[in-house]
């Protein structure tokens, strides 16, 4: 699937982009043992002979002359290493991440990476100009090395985040009640076409026509879903739910993507008005899924770490359909 391909792709980056900051900080630390060892010969060449007398020999004189560089150069080495330490942080906790891609946090993760990692290259071009070692280390080239691949990582990043922001860049669908073939076609094309990933659903009202809905709004877009999660409330679970539910899991796991409802507990289903859905990067308060091209509303983009924290909270507490049908079935012990 293609989604499958990005998301393969991404990882990948963030596995150099962990590289890629690995290397800048074992450059640094080159940088801080390497200017460290020069000014200890260089002042330890000036106090000697300033005890005995005797001139430096000439291999210690340049270095003796650059004593002061050498220590700025120490001071900027070791700022290096802690810029290379929070880019690998950085790039460790976007992996750890990986799964939310393009969301709010992993955009700032991603900007102050890229801020860093310029932020380094300028201090590394300070800190070569006044390079005096004759002998270059393979840790010298780790950190140019290093240096490519988090500038090509962060860009590439970068470019993806900008294009996944403009799939979904509706910020409010507007439903008119008079025209519900028409809304279903905006809704389609305008919001549920451009959701990517894992799609979850909180609607309280879902039923067997928001099962119809569901697959309208969909269909043919199939290729870039993981998943999809639905959390209703026992109220709408009518007869006809289970054949359809069931058709329709069968159907979509034919086009590899899993299916799941889950039921609510009766007091979060009695405390949670709002509807709304949300993948990997954004989420939407909507209409019943039911009558989402009949109710005049509007549809708007809302905080998705926030959604993402209800659907999860709700998610947990709530029952799956295929256990609630078992408890359903069992015999009631008061009778």
């Amino acid at each position: 699937m293609a989604e499958q391909d990005r998301k393969d792709r991404y990882r990948e980056m963030m596995i150099l982009l962990v590289a890629g900051s690995a290397l800048l900080g074992m450059s640094s630390v080159y940088f801080v043992q390497i200017f460290s060892v020069q000014y200890g010969l260089a002042a330890g060449a000036i106090v000697q002979s300033g005890q005995t007398n005797t001139t430096i020999i000439p291999s210690l004189q340049l270095l003796g002359s650059q004593i002061q560089g050498l220590y700025r150069s120490i001071l900027e080495s070791w700022l290096g290493v802690v810029i290379g330490t929070m880019l690998l942080l950085l790039s460790f906790m976007l992996y750890l991440n990986r799964a939310n891609r393009f969301d709010e946090q992993n955009r700032r993760y991603m900007l102050l990476h890229t801020t860093l990692t310029f932020v380094y290259i300028i201090l590394f071009a300070i800190i070569y100009s006044g390079f005096v070692h004759n002998t270059l280390s393979i840790l010298l080239y780790f950190g140019f090395f290093g240096m490519i691949v988090c500038v090509i990582t962060d860009l590439y990043l970068e470019y993806e985040a900008r294009t996944s922001s403009k799939r979904v860049g509706v910020r409010n669908i507007n439903i008119n009640p008079e025209t519900p073939y028409t809304n279903m076609q905006v809704l389609k094309n305008q919001l549920f076409s451009k959701l990517k990933g894992n799609i979850r659903i909180v609607d309280k009202h879902f039923n067997t026509e928001a099962i119809a809905n569901l697959h309208r709004l969909i269909a043919g877009e199939m290729e870039s879903i993981d998943s999809i999660s639905v959390i209703t409330s026992e109220d709408m679970l009518d007869s006809q739910f289970k054949d359809d539910y069931k058709d329709m899991s069968k159907e979509l796991k034919n086009n590899g993507i899993e299916m799941e409802v889950k039921v609510m507990a009766s007091e979060d289903a009695s405390a949670q008005h709002e509807r709304f859905v949300l993948d990997d990067q954004d989420a939407f308060k909507i209409p019943p899924l039911n009558i989402i091209n009949k109710k005049s509303e509007h549809i708007t983009k809302i905080n998705v770490r926030e959604a993402r924290k209800r659907f999860d909270y709700l998610h947990q507490r709530a029952l799956k359909y295929e256990n609630y049908l078992l408890r359903q079935d069992r015999p009631n012990p008061k009778n």
